[in-house]
């Protein structure tokens, strides 16, 4: 394919997947503080699809659009947006990627990243029981919600080591990727948030009040995180064989 035009279906490519996030997003189901919605996987799955540069552009793009409509203008919660979403498609297709080009044995890979994720859940599980830790000065809280979710990705990926003759290895893959983009987000939506909130609005004085109000919407984006991880393994290799004959040569995986 000849440059201009692989530059023109990435950019087609991602206009849909834009206009698909920002539909996403707005199917959704509210919480008292925030809402689960389907803008992430649509998302990841752009991603996983055609690459991680399309994957983070539609996503930043559309529910970045999403958030500029919600908040009446360009605001921290806009920009927290368009860098998640951004990254989080990034992640995901470059881990996807990663495994797919280099054809890593995925079994040995599931058993190493399910020792980091339990290490992880073991270590934040610690600190959410003892109040948190202190860091430059500053007294960091770990929200009960963030060993939830590893704790969720453990039994996943004890899923794929116990049923792995059975999963696709696509299927596993998109999961792997998955998880990592969503860890991602989460940790965003509550560092990358406080930080852009009492940087950006004028209504949180210090770095702690804007600490507080991220950790408010932490629940949401949790569900919202595992709700995506579960529909990626699931739907990803069935929408990738029906899509599949629609993707030029250098797109497809398998």
């Amino acid at each position: 394919m000849r440059k201009n035009q692989k530059t023109l279906y990435h950019m087609v490519l991602t206009a849909i997947f834009s206009a698909l996030c920002f539909v996403g997003v707005n199917i959704r189901i509210p919480l008292p503080v925030g809402f689960v919605h389907l803008g992430n996987f649509i998302c990841i799955m752009s991603a996983l699809l055609c690459g991680g540069i399309v994957g983070g552009l539609s996503g930043s793009i559309g529910m970045g659009l999403f958030d500029l409509y919600y908040y009446g203008g360009f605001t921290a919660g806009v920009l927290r947006t368009i860098i998640l979403k951004l990254g989080m498609g990034l992640i995901a297709g470059f881990v996807f990627q990663f495994f797919v080009k280099k054809n890593k044995n995925i079994k040995v890979w599931s058993f190493i990243l399910l020792g980091v994720f339990f290490t992880g859940l073991i270590v934040s599980g610690i600190f959410s029981g003892i109040g948190g830790f202190d860091f430059f000065g500053k007294h960091i809280e770990i929200h009960y919600t963030v060993p939830l979710l590893l704790g969720i990705i453990v039994l996943m990926y004890i899923c794929i080591v116990i049923f792995d003759k059975k999963l696709n290895d696509l299927a596993k893959v998109a999961m792997i990727a998955t998880s990592f983009a969503v860890i991602f987000n989460l940790f965003g939506e509550i560092y990358i948030k406080a930080l852009l909130y009492y940087w950006m609005e004028a209504k949180y004085a210090t770095f702690e009040q804007a600490y507080i109000y991220s950790m408010s919407g932490i629940v949401s984006a949790s569900v919202t995180s595992v709700l995506t991880c579960i529909l990626s393994g699931i739907i990803f290799y069935p929408l990738y064989s029906s899509v599949k004959v629609f993707l030029k040569s250098n797109e497809k995986i398998a």
